[in-house]
């Protein structure tokens, strides 16, 4: 089979497989930039329908491969691609593994939230490396005596959870120990929309992730319950 028939075939089964429409060809002529006619494209359609390559679907159509296309297309075609292209290909792949394993990492961590918010009572929050922060178990505070009795330290804690970026960069700048949780009481917390509250963070980092994880209420806590559940949810989960 010549050359030109050859690299029609391949454009023909390529622009199908992407389109899933039968390929006329002024589309060949123009989507691979062919330097021949349509009525040379035409004339080779004509070739390759002869020995079973193509087929219309219908008069008026253009064509599409055979089943015989198919695995000559296969056999003639795959063995020869490029490095360049085995490396497109690689890193594609790689690339989408990593954003999917973050992914199922990122399940992960809203799952252990909603632990740590259910066993806790408290607000449950997680800060990711890459910026992003989830929190669970406001609503649950906010129904606690001491913010129901001061709705203005109430609306600070709303306010510093939904803004977010505040919180994001005070969980970056923490000098945090490895595998145990550390406690803020009070003012010792860094923004004073937070002061009437407790805090306990824990660093946590995998493969895949990492971040801060975090338990937030009043100071009115089971100090030694939370540290123990923020541990073990490192351990256990990471």
């Amino acid at each position: 089979m010549k050359e030109r028939t050859l690299q029609i075939l391949q454009a023909l089964v390529q622009d199908f497989i992407e389109t899933a429409n039968p390929v006329a060809s002024k589309r060949l002529l123009e989507s691979h930039h062919l330097k021949i006619s349509s009525a040379t494209i035409r004339n080779e359609f004509a070739l390759l329908e002869e020995v079973g390559l193509v087929k219309s679907p219908h008069i008026s159509a253009g064509k599409i491969p055979t089943e015989k296309g198919y695995r000559f297309f296969v056999d003639q075609f795959l063995e020869n691609q490029t490095p360049n292209e085995e490396k497109i290909i690689t890193d594609l792949f790689t690339k989408r593994l990593k954003e999917y394993k973050f992914q199922k990492s990122k399940e992960t961590v809203i799952d252990a939230l909603r632990i740590l918010s259910q066993l806790s009572g408290n607000v449950a929050f997680a800060n990711l490396d890459n910026d992003q922060t989830f929190y669970i178990g406001l609503s649950k505070v906010l129904r606690s005596p001491e913010f129901l009795h001061e709705p203005e330290m109430a609306a600070q804690i709303v306010e510093i959870l939904e803004g977010r970026t505040r919180f994001q960069d005070l969980l970056q700048s923490l000098d945090l120990p490895t595998k145990t949780a550390k406690i803020f009481i009070g003012k010792e917390n860094l923004l004073e929309e937070i002061s009437s509250c407790a805090m306990l963070v824990i660093r946590f980092s995998e493969k895949n992730i990492s971040g801060t994880l975090g338990i937030l209420g009043p100071m009115r806590m089971q100090y030694s319950f939370n540290k123990l559940l923020l541990q073990n949810a490192v351990e256990l989960i990471f």
